[in-house]
Order: C-alpha cells, then structure tokens, then sequence
C-alpha cells in the first residue's frame, strides 16, 4: 500500500523536493503525454491555482513517489470557476471553503495498473480519507467522462452541475460527490484497503478553516467565580 502524505502551506518546506518531483512529473504527463501545454522552460508543470491555498497529496512507495493530487477550496479561484464555468451552468459553480476542488491527479507510468486495487484507486481512497477528517462537505471539479463507472463501483453519490462538453478531444463533466463515512467504506471495499493511507507531517494547516472561539471575557469568568464560591 502507498503511504500518502499531506503536504500544505505550512509544511512544505519539509516536502520541497517531493513537490518539485511532483511538478515534474505533471509535466510529463500533462505536457508531454496529455498535450495540454506547450512545454515549460523548467520542466514542471504549475498553473495559476498551485497557491498557498493549494493542498498536495503525495503517495509513495518505498520511499518513491507514485502518485499526487492537488486540491483547492472552492472559495479560492479554481479550475471549475475560472477556466470551464460553463460546465456549470445548469446548478452553478460551488464557492465553500468546505467543498473541495480535485485537479492534477496523476500516477507514474509504471506504476499504472488495471482494476481498483492499484495505485489510483489508492489515492481515491486517501483523497476520501483525508477530507473526511477535515470536515469537507463534497470533493470534485472536472471530470472526464470515462471515469464515472469507477465513481459509481465506489458507491459515491454524483451530483453534475451541468451538460458534458468536450475539452482538448476529451468528454468532461462537472461534477461533485459527497464526503461522508459511506464513500470512504465504498471506496475502501472496492479497492480492498482495510487501513488508513494518510500521513501528516510537520502540523500542516487545516483544509477547511477551524471556527475561531473567543476567549472568556474576564469579568464574565470572575462574575461566574464569585456566583459559584458564594
């Protein structure tokens, strides 16, 4: 099994160059396979939604890395709501910092395997794993269309935003799913990981933001003192 690590604003300085082996990786993928840019100076592949509001999940085996995936809060410029909005024009775009953008998602060649059991379907299950531990709601984006018989044998509930369209040769649909204790077991049957894939390293900052308690006023906390020794 991969071992996933989370990597956020606050910890990637403990990941700097696994994410450049990540970046790298997108350009061979996104850029040299896929043709969905011209090739970039540096060899790596980044676009104007790899911010600090940006979360990487990174997957490795035996220390390598295999796989990655890149998610946004939707109350951040995103891929859906800047790019292909159209897609959504039939229930509109999600703008929570709870509903989450799923983009860049990519395993190396040589780790590609048929079936649910391999990597892909590992990184589904840490996708769900992960945001499900921190409170989101829903998880999706652009979705291209030969991937929803997958969505369907992991059980996950699809809510399209609107009409497919085809983009760069591919059909796509915006679509999102539901966060919830059923699609983790759905996706984890399906794909046979019994165990948590998640690693967090270094305290990386929350995806969707905690609420902020006040602290007590101090003349309520010695109201309340004195009520309770008299």
């Amino acid at each position: 099994m991969i071992e996933v690590h989370v990597v956020g604003s606050n910890n990637r300085d403990l990941y700097a160059a696994e994410l450049d082996s990540y970046f790298e990786w997108r350009h061979r993928v996104y850029v040299g396979e896929k043709g969905w840019h011209a090739p970039f100076p540096d060899g790596r592949e980044r676009d104007q939604f790899d911010t600090m509001r940006a979360t990487y999940l990174l997957g490795f085996e035996n220390g390598e890395l295999v796989t990655g995936s890149r998610l946004v809060p939707t109350d951040a410029p995103h891929l859906l709501s800047e790019v292909f909005s159209h897609l959504g024009d039939v229930k509109g775009i999600p703008r929570r910092p709870d509903v989450a953008e799923w983009t860049r998602m990519l395993v190396v060649p040589s780790r590609r395997e048929r079936g649910h059991s391999g990597v892909a379907g590992q990184m589904c299950c840490a996708v769900m794993e992960y945001l499900l531990e921190e409170g989101a709601s829903q998880v999706g984006g652009v979705q291209e269309l030969y991937w929803l018989p997958r969505w369907q044998d992991y059980g996950w509930r699809v809510h399209p935003l609107g009409l497919p369209d085809e983009i760069g040769g591919v059909w796509c649909l915006a679509a999102y799913f539901d966060v919830s204790e059923e699609a983790l077991a759905g996706v984890r049957a399906a794909t046979g990981v019994a165990q948590p894939l998640v690693v967090r390293k270094g305290a990386p900052d929350p995806f969707v933001p905690r609420p902020k308690v006040p602290p007590p006023r101090p003349g309520l906390a010695l109201q309340r003192g004195i009520k309770q020794i008299g």
